[in-house]
């Protein structure tokens, strides 16, 4: 009796198990589609892991189920697929997209504050939809309402609400020609007149115009401008934002006294309208000035309510900050574009092989997947650390808003702490992500050069986020000036923390720096403790030596702070902001891979976090020599061979990886990247198909004339 009890408990629990498995994997089909069999099938079932558990894990099954219902959503808007046929088409297009998404409920930014993830996902999914399109809707619904909720007062309430409705459309304006990254030097005046309770608005030279604005070549009627303000005392009280209508919105013609103009086309980017943007005596009400950091009374008097300008000057442009934080999801996004189209290219692509056998996919050569798998830990890490980034910036930004109770100290050291990551996020992933889509684009060969393959576009829209938002190199050395801060307190031996933990480990920066390598084999050297290591004793040493190289600089050769500083940046403190991003980067990796259940997911992203560790620190191996932490052959050897191991490791995985973070086929727009894998089939296609293909040019007849012509001179 006990053995049929027995029998029966285990069938039973047996059949639950298989209800439980059939439950789930029936879930997984409505929420993730079968790929249609074909070409790519063979790498699909080499898999070591379930891509649908991976992209469920990763996304969540809310918000897969949640950019389902938004794809669908954005299919019944032919428009938003359309294919313009000119520049000016271009932008007329994608001025007709943001009106159109602005009426796509689930897009608007403030129906998902109390879901992070959402947001996130909006994003990532429009600028996959149309780059252009996908700037020029953040910049009229979230940068131009931003700035006036963040910068204005009550009573800049009522255009605040019309920018939320996009019933007004603005530019943000505090770039000029001559002056970028020196927002100081901003020459655009601000004139006070007490008279008139007016400003006097003016551009002073050509170099002062303000430029790159987006929207306001075409769409803008009103833009967000900075200027030096001025009062009829006669001082300058430095940068300030003002709201300034510069077009009639009935005809859009600017009106008397401003010069709005076209920036010319573009590498990328052109459905976007950057403008350049010229004041001429323009008078606007006083009450114009965005008054939350400074403000000038009816009679003249300037008032703020700080008492450090630079304080007031980094409030005025915090709304800078949102645009930066993104572009790291951004940059993940187009690494995850351009490594889907590559990688199941290589996966069909044969070429050569042993002699008598059949071609091989040229996946399988070591020096394609040294080429690409690499990147493809980059995507992955960056599309961790790019979500983690987002939402924790968005979360501290409507902490700060709204005010939900933090603790105030907490939360200005998580301000400090967050635009310190994001000025070395940014970079360092819009440089990796450049590198990514160039080798995607030559590991494609002459196919990955036509149009048609869609690298070009991504390469083109990408070039743009080293630049926009803060130039690269000037903006990291913001990182590495709140680092070297730290160095006193280290000697001093005081703890170092911080609200998300990014230096915690500097508080052990004297013992960290007595280690030594004393791993001999790839298989410990690869494991995520010993990266992890190598990367915290790499960040106390460059710490170290870029404050020693300040030091002695001002000391020995009595250069100002300045220049001491300008003169340690190659070397020494550009490559500490990027060692220490790149460690934190691979924290915030390791802590999503604790988190899985799954054995077979756990070891895929844990292999991916060892590349991507190791490929990274291949680019620092010189300094691990410089610095005593290696000595010998062996650490280089064992550089190189683990780099090769994991390469190898993912070669059967890459497909299914690329498969969880691709875009759907409908957003892809590659011949080459198709996730059916028929290649050939959609290249065909797109060659015959093309307008004009197969027909002769429409000027042949000038051709038959030229060759009859040089035949009669014979």
């Amino acid at each position: 009796m006990r053995l049929c009890a027995n029998s029966i408990s285990v069938v039973y629990i047996f059949m639950e198990v298989k209800a439980k498995t059939l439950f789930n994997r029936r879930k997984m089909a409505h929420l993730l589609n079968d790929f249609s069999s074909g070409p790519l099938e063979i790498y699909r079932k080499k898999a070591t892991f379930d891509w649908k558990k991976m992209k469920i894990f990763l996304d969540t099954e809310e918000i897969i189920e949640y950019q389902n219902e938004l794809y669908e959503e954005l299919k019944h808007h032919p428009i938003l697929f359309s294919k313009p046929s000119s520049l000016d088409e271009e932008k007329r297009i994608s001025s007709l997209r943001i009106f159109i998404l602005n009426s796509i409920k689930q897009l608007s930014p403030f129906s998902n504050l109390n879901n992070l993830p959402k947001l996130v996902t909006n994003l990532v999914t429009l600028f996959q939809l149309d780059s252009a399109t996908y700037a020029k809707y953040i910049l009229a619904s979230m940068m131009f309402p931003g700035a006036l909720q963040s910068l204005g007062t009550t009573r800049h309430t009522d255009n605040l609400d019309k920018a939320t409705q996009l019933e007004i459309l603005g530019a943000y304006c505090l770039t000029e020609i001559g002056h970028g990254s020196n927002a100081k030097c901003i020459q655009t005046t601000a004139t006070y007149d007490a008279k008139t309770q007016e400003f006097i608005l003016n551009t002073p030279n050509f170099e002062a115009a303000k430029c790159w604005a987006g929207l306001l070549s075409q769409l803008a009627t009103h833009a967000v401008v900075y200027a030096q303000v001025r009062t009829s005392d006669g001082t300058n009280h430095s940068l300030h934002p003002f709201l300034v209508n510069i077009r009639d919105p009935k005809t859009m013609q600017p009106y008397a006294g401003v010069i709005v103009g076209d920036m010319g086309e573009k590498i990328g980017l052109n459905g976007l309208d950057n403008g350049f943007l010229i004041f001429k005596n323009y008078r606007i009400p006083r009450t114009c000035l965005l008054n939350k950091t400074g403000d000038v009374s009816e009679d003249g008097q300037y008032v703020t309510p700080h008492r450090n300008p630079n304080k007031r000057y980094g409030a005025s442009l915090g709304v800078l900050s949102a645009g930066r934080v993104s572009i790291t999801s951004v940059s993940a996004s187009n690494a995850a574009h351009a490594l889907s189209i590559a990688i199941r290219y290589a996966a069909v692509r044969k070429q050569f092989g042993p002699e008598d056998s059949e071609e091989v996919s040229i996946l399988e050569y070591q020096s394609h997947q040294h080429r690409l798998i690499p990147f493809l830990s980059v995507a992955y890490v960056l599309k961790i650390f790019g979500k983690f980034l987002m939402t924790t910036h968005y979360g501290f930004i409507i902490d700060a808003t709204f005010g939900t109770g933090s603790d105030g100290n907490l939360l200005t050291d998580l301000g400090i702490e967050l635009h310190a990551v994001s000025s070395a996020s940014k970079p360092v992933s819009s440089w990796v992500v450049r590198d990514a889509v160039q080798e995607c684009r030559e590991a494609c060969a002459g196919h990955g050069y036509l149009k048609a393959a869609g690298i070009g576009d991504i390469r083109n829209d990408h070039d743009a986020n080293s630049t926009y938002e803060g130039e690269n190199h000037v903006l990291i050395q913001q990182t590495s000036n709140w680092l070297l801060k730290f160095w006193p307190p280290i000697l001093q031996g005081q703890t170092i923390s911080s609200p998300l933990k990014s230096i915690d480990f500097l508080t052990n920066c004297l013992e960290i720096l007595k280690t030594r390598c004393v791993v001999d084999n790839v298989d410990d050297f690869i494991t995520p403790n010993n990266i992890c290591n190598m990367y915290q004793w790499l960040t106390c040493y460059l710490l170290k030596i870029s404050y020693e190289k300040c030091e002695n600089l001002m000391k020995l050769e009595k250069l100002d702070s300045f220049w001491a500083k300008n003169e340690s940046q190659v070397y020494y403190c550009k490559t500490l902001a990027v060692a220490y991003i790149q460690h934190f980067m691979i924290q915030r990796m390791l802590t999503t891979i604790c988190e899985a259940t799954d054995p077979q997911i756990k070891s895929v992203l844990t292999r991916l976090l060892s590349l991507y560790g190791i490929w990274s620190l291949e680019k620092h191996i010189s300094t691990f020599y410089q610095g005593g932490y290696a000595s010998g052959p062996l650490f280089a050897r064992l550089i190189q061979d683990s780099l090769l191991k994991l390469c190898k490791s993912l070669k059967n995985d890459a497909v299914a990886l690329v498969d969880v973070i691709a875009p759907p086929d409908f957003l892809i727009k590659s011949v080459l990247g198709q996730s059916d894998g028929m290649v050939y089939k959609h290249l065909e296609a797109a060659m015959v198909q093309a307008p004009g293909a197969l027909e002769r040019p429409k000027w042949w007849k000038e051709i038959v004339q030229l060759k009859n012509n040089t035949k009669s001179k014979l």
